[in-house]
């Protein structure tokens, strides 16, 4: 029996009448049906409608130990009884401090920000400053403000300065820096996605960018704690000048730092990038209790161990059916699995396999890169696999 949608449409109705654009375009856009998310446990949700699902996409990751995880509201409880925004500083961010910076490779400071956004504009304000250059070179997402977007609304001038450079490039990033010498801040990069990098190519990115008296900044907002605790930078092992991390950092609260070196960190220390809610207690608190449950409980392998599955799970079936069109990429804790549509006919099956695995209980992230959790079980392994066989049946035999 295919699920029904009617309650979720009815609060699209009603969305459209109080949200700009009816939402933001991004809680819109995938699956095709209209989901509306009444909650959430563990590594599933439900929609309005009482349809239930296993969430891959997490938040847009920063659910890594999973939906309304106990031990974190337990310590977000317990720190708000006794206040949470004083404005003066507070114990709490001193102890999350000296965590992130026994586990961070790059971080011999701490800087803390509201959501990855704030924090990698916050990242470029002080390589500029500390640089005293203007230009920045971005390598990946890096969120919605005017230096790294070219829509509707965006202040030009502001972006003319940033420059942008492909993933795995090494050539074209050493042009950037001979086309526009003594001019660049630093580099911005998501250190690893979809495509993972090259081998020496990051060891060569932070020579490039250090010759050139510029700085290198992670932005390590989804890999940070998946990749290791100390994120893709402990995985890899290139260390950079400064590193952004947010998202699973506090399980689902918006708190976001940046780490950097002392010398860095200490030269730039009068920069001003104060806000209200930057050390908030609620969100320092949710980070110290996601740490810690990430370390008690070896989280990180336990993601490890589950992403691998579902990749070799999908490359079985896919090779077994004869998929051509598949593509499974990314790495363990971060999975991608997903179908080309070059034409009508892979356009057809696309959708016909989303559609399957959405009635068949799943929510996968169409082009997006997958999340996992600790939340994650082993039946939750085996039903996804199971349904998205099924699903590839039925829009094989359609094509």
């Amino acid at each position: 029996m295919r699920r029904t949608f009617k309650k979720s449409l009815a609060w699209r109705e009603r969305a459209k009448n109080a949200l700009v654009g009816g939402g933001q375009p991004h809680k819109q856009s995938n699956p095709p049906q209209p989901i509306m998310i009444a909650g959430a446990k563990g590594s599933h949700f439900w929609d309005a409608d009482g349809n239930d699902y296993i969430d891959y996409l997490m938040g847009y990751g920063p659910m890594i130990l999973g939906h309304a995880y106990p031990t974190v509201i337990t310590a977000v409880a317990n720190a708000l009884e006794q206040g949470n925004v004083y404005n003066v500083g507070h114990t709490l961010e001193i102890e999350l401090a000296e965590k992130l910076i026994e586990i961070i490779p790059s971080a011999d400071r701490v800087a803390y920000f509201v959501g990855g956004s704030d924090a990698t504009t916050g990242a470029l304000k002080f390589a500029r400053a500390y640089t005293e250059k203007d230009k920045v070179i971005r390598c990946g997402y890096h969120g919605w403000h005017d230096w790294c977007h070219s829509t509707r609304g965006h202040l030009a001038a502001s972006a003319e300065a940033t420059l942008s450079v492909g993933f795995n490039d090494i050539d074209a990033l050493e042009n950037l820096f001979k086309e526009n010498p003594g001019e660049i801040a630093g580099l911005i990069m998501e250190p690893s996605g979809h495509d993972l990098p090259k081998e020496n190519y990051l060891e060569n990115v932070k020579s490039v960018v250090n010759s050139n008296d510029a700085l290198l900044i992670f932005d390590e907002v989804k890999t940070g704690f998946r990749y290791a605790l100390g994120g893709a930078q402990e995985y890899f092992d290139v260390t950079p000048d400064m590193s952004v991390f947010g998202k699973a950092l506090a399980n689902g609260f918006a708190t976001a730092v940046v780490v950097g070196r002392q010398d860095i960190m200490d030269e730039v220390s009068d920069v001003w990038v104060a806000a209200t809610f930057h050390g908030e207690v609620s969100l320092v608190s949710a980070a110290m209790a996601t740490i810690a449950e990430l370390e008690a409980k070896d989280g990180v392998e336990f993601m490890w161990k589950q992403g691998q599955k579902l990749l070799d799970g999908y490359k079985e079936i896919t090779d077994r059916l004869g998929i051509d069109q598949a593509r499974i990429a990314g790495i363990a804790p971060m999975p991608f699995f997903g179908l080309n549509a070059n034409s009508d006919k892979e356009s057809l099956f696309r959708r016909t396999f989303y559609e399957a695995t959405l009635d068949g209980g799943l929510y996968l992230p169409e082009g997006h890169i997958w999340f996992m959790s600790m939340s994650h079980s082993d039946d939750d392994i085996t039903k996804t696999l199971n349904v998205c066989e099924d699903a590839l049946k039925l829009a094989k035999a359609k094509m």
